[in-house]
């Protein structure tokens, strides 16, 4: 079957058969084109930045179909991104309670759940993306920064070598591997971590940081003060950058 998006549950997203009149996962009538309308003009009125269109058309089809997998999604992508995520986590919520396979509706759960700061929980639905998919790469990683933000570094590490198993250039998961193996004593391995991690921008200031204390605490102290130079080279030169603009 080709799995394209015509070929999806409006209500759960799974991916059906042209054939089936309702979904497997969720009981949905496949049938009603209507519905899918109404979805894509909410998408549509979102993208264009129509925030309160989007909610509205959302909050009609959840009037009629309080289970909406893919309106409960979408509404709580709305909430999250305007900050409610309370409301977000409660949409989401009834999203994956239709669908328990719904990976992205457990993903973006376990997201909310970390930006309000409830390790346990977000770890709880990143692990539940993984039962799902085991190769979910970017569930690898936001498990592994839920873990080490909840103390377990071991366990944080394993995640982040998984994640770089599966995209080798996935800069900021060797940046976060460095900073795990520092603070286990493994100064090598947290040295080879964060040169690798040289190769992004995003991670490049913090990790020449990172070399200059392992650099000092390895007796060397002009290659840490060479680390630290080089630091803050880049640091001034963003800025000058960001001024320009």
């Amino acid at each position: 079957m080709n799995k394209d998006s015509s070929n999806r549950c409006s209500r759960c997203g799974r991916y059906v058969a042209t054939t089936d009149k309702f979904c497997s996962e969720c009981g949905m009538f496949l049938q009603d084109a209507f519905i899918d309308r109404r979805l894509v003009l909410a998408w549509e009125n979102e993208r264009d930045g129509h925030g309160k269109e989007a909610r509205r058309e959302l909050e009609r089809i959840l009037d009629d179909d309080p289970a909406h997998v893919l309106a409960n999604h979408m509404l709580g992508n709305l909430f999250f991104h305007e900050g409610a995520m309370e409301v977000a986590i409660r949409h989401y919520r009834r999203a994956v309670e239709t669908a328990p396979n719904f990976v992205v509706g457990h993903y973006d759960l376990g997201v909310a759940w970390y930006a309000m700061g409830y390790m346990p929980k977000a770890i709880e639905e990143f692990q539940r993306c993984l039962e799902i998919d085991p190769h979910y790469n970017t569930a690898h990683y936001r498990l592994a920064l839920a873990l080490f933000h909840a103390g377990r570094l071991e366990e944080a590490l394993r995640h982040f070598e998984q994640s770089v198993i599966l995209t080798p250039d996935f800069h900021m998961a060797h940046y976060h591997m460095g900073v795990i193996y520092e603070r286990l004593g493994d100064f090598v391995a947290a040295d080879a971590a964060f040169e690798r991690s040289l190769a992004e921008d995003v991670g490049e200031v913090s990790s020449l940081y990172h070399q200059a204390l392992i650099r000092r605490a390895q007796g060397n102290e002009a290659a840490a003060e060479e680390c630290l130079k080089r630091a803050q080279q880049l640091s001034q030169a963003r800025a000058e950058v960001a001024t320009a603009r």
